[in-house]
């Protein structure tokens, strides 16, 4: 007779090789563990990219901001030997002139800060002159060696400067050696400067006239003519400015001015020629929330408005001390 399966031909039977209930569970609590040591890792690892993926972005949209606000901020003025007329309300309401920066200071939100230079750092946009031929009061054109720099739909701020005074206009059109004026462009009324024929020949360059401010956590920049504002920076949250003048004239910062919470304000325009330096400050978050983080915002400059309750926000302060040298009257 041939043997059955599992038995021996002695007729003994011997059990089957494999593994017991117990040996079973023990090895799949053992796996368990494992894979639970290693899931947590993973989870740790991906938050931490996050978190540092999040801070890195937040980093470098401050350098940005700070980048181009310090060098505005540094050529405020540059160029313009005397106030310029601007339209009433462009600024604030009784505002009628300018030369190089206006502060508009908030004690319980952002600052804002208006800066006007001429640009003529960039050979795509070189300054020109009128040809020797001068510029009349009012001037609806005016004629130029070349218009390299300059756009034919018009809509670009220009100063006509010589030396002495300055008036600021926007173009309606660039075509052939003609810069035209005109087109219902608030700037160009109320200029009665005439500039005699040179030599020296009157300077014509295109204006930085910008506002900077904060919309909804974002640095925006306002050219200040028919362009929408643009967004600069994302996720900075507050900026705030102070600034030291020089209140005698002896060549040193005596004085400090929107500083702290309750101290002195800026006396908007007359102290304006007495700035030699600017305190920017400002603050940028991450974008989204980290759960289990807490963190209140920190207050800033001389804004007085309580500090919100924690929102689980990382940020960043930024504090810089920026020379002024070209806001003298």
């Amino acid at each position: 007779m041939t043997p059955t399966r599992g038995a021996s031909a002695s007729g003994r039977r011997h059990p089957e090789g494999g593994f017991s209930l117990v040996e079973v569970m023990a090895a799949l609590v053992i796996l368990s563990i494992a894979l639970t040591a290693v899931f947590a890792t993973f989870i740790s690892q991906q938050k931490s990219f996050t978190v540092q993926s999040r801070v890195a972005e937040m980093q470098q949209n401050l350098r940005q901001a700070v980048e181009y606000l310090s060098r505005d901020i540094r050529l405020a003025g540059y160029g313009i030997p005397a106030n310029v007329v601007v339209p009433d309300g462009i600024i604030a309401t009784g505002v009628t002139s300018v030369r190089s920066l206006y502060a508009k200071d908030n004690t319980t939100g952002p600052d804002q800060v208006y800066i006007l230079y001429i640009f003529d750092m960039d050979a795509n946009q070189p300054p020109t002159t009128d040809n020797a031929a001068g510029v009349p009061a009012n001037a609806g054109s005016i004629t130029v060696p070349g218009i390299a720099g300059f756009l034919s739909t018009g809509g670009e701020l220009v100063l006509v400067t010589d030396n002495t005074t300055a008036d600021l206009y926007e173009t309606s059109a660039a075509g052939g050696n003609t810069l035209t004026f005109g087109g219902g462009y608030a700037y160009n009324s109320g200029h009665v400067q005439s500039y005699p024929s040179g030599p020296p020949a009157v300077t014509v360059a295109k204006a930085r006239f910008v506002r900077y401010y904060i919309d909804n956590n974002t640095l925006m920049v306002d050219r200040m003519g028919g362009a929408a504002p643009q967004p600069l920076a994302d996720d900075i949250e507050d900026m705030q400015l102070s600034y030291g003048l020089d209140t005698n004239a002896d060549g040193v910062v005596d004085a400090m001015r929107n500083d702290v919470p309750g101290g002195p304000l800026l006396a908007v325009p007359a102290e304006i020629p007495q700035i030699r330096q600017i305190r920017l400050r400002l603050i940028a978050r991450t974008r989204l929330t980290e759960a289990g983080w807490s963190e209140t915002r920190p207050t800033i400059g001389n804004r007085t408005d309580a500090a919100p309750p924690p929102d689980g926000y990382r940020r960043r302060t930024y504090d810089i001390v920026i020379d002024v040298r070209n806001s003298g009257a």
